[in-house]
């Protein structure tokens, strides 16, 4: 079970292989002698993503914003920012795996996850895109932040938290139509590597599904709708 000492333990460990290393590798340098030594193989995970739900779910002539919907990278500040998975001991220790690392961008990942989560949840009437080649060329805009995306040790318990911040802004002028907040918090059944990142990937899917619903119930019978597209 992943728990808080092993936690420090892994941190500590990679720090005496890395200090280790940097001097072995000193050494060789000055005197020629080859030297051999071993670090943790780096282990690449995936955050599982949602089905598009092709035929299901609602349809775009229930969005409440017509035209389309650029969705950007999600901001990544701090910690989250980096390869490594981040953990959490308790509320305010922090620390990220030095060889357990996203395959792709977190931010990048979420995104992707939200574009599937606007297929078939639509917000606008045109089928909303990650990354376009023109964001000012879009109507709108979905912008996120990541507050939380962590693995939470707490006594022998394993958790996994996420919370995000969102906002949909007019993409020729960058006013803020809608914004809002979610989190969610859940104790991880098999709490290895791969379970933290099924539960992470669960309650992503979860708290982005929340905001989408409640952009579109707070969106519905506004005047936004009737914006015109950018100049």
């Amino acid at each position: 079970m992943i728990n808080r000492s092993s936690r420090v333990h892994v941190v500590r460990a990679a720090q005496r292989i890395l200090f280790a290393t940097a001097i072995f590798a000193t050494v060789a340098l000055a005197t020629g002698c080859p030297f051999t030594g071993r670090v943790p193989p780096r282990e690449m995970y995936r955050l599982s993503l949602p089905d598009t739900g092709s035929g299901q779910g609602a349809t775009a002539a229930s969005a409440p914003l017509k035209g389309t919907l650029a969705i950007l990278g999600y901001a990544t500040p701090g910690v989250y920012g980096e390869p490594g998975i981040v953990f959490r001991i308790e509320e305010s220790e922090y620390g990220a795996y030095p060889s357990r690392e996203w395959a792709l961008p977190l931010g990048e990942q979420l995104a992707v996850l939200t574009e599937r989560m606007l297929a078939r949840n639509p917000l606008s009437t045109e089928p909303a895109v990650f990354d376009p080649p023109s964001k000012r060329s879009q109507t709108y805009m979905w912008r996120a932040t990541v507050r939380e995306f962590d693995e939470v040790d707490r006594g022998k318990q394993v958790f996994a938290a996420v919370r995000i911040d969102a906002r949909l802004v007019r993409a020729d002028d960058d006013s803020i139509l809608w914004s809002g907040s979610a989190s969610a918090e859940r104790e991880v059944a098999t709490p290895n590597m791969s379970g933290i990142v099924q539960t992470l990937s669960a309650l992503a899917e979860q708290v982005v599904g929340e905001l989408v619903d409640r952009a579109k119930r707070d969106l519905a019978g506004s005047r936004v709708g009737a914006a015109s597209p950018p100049r």
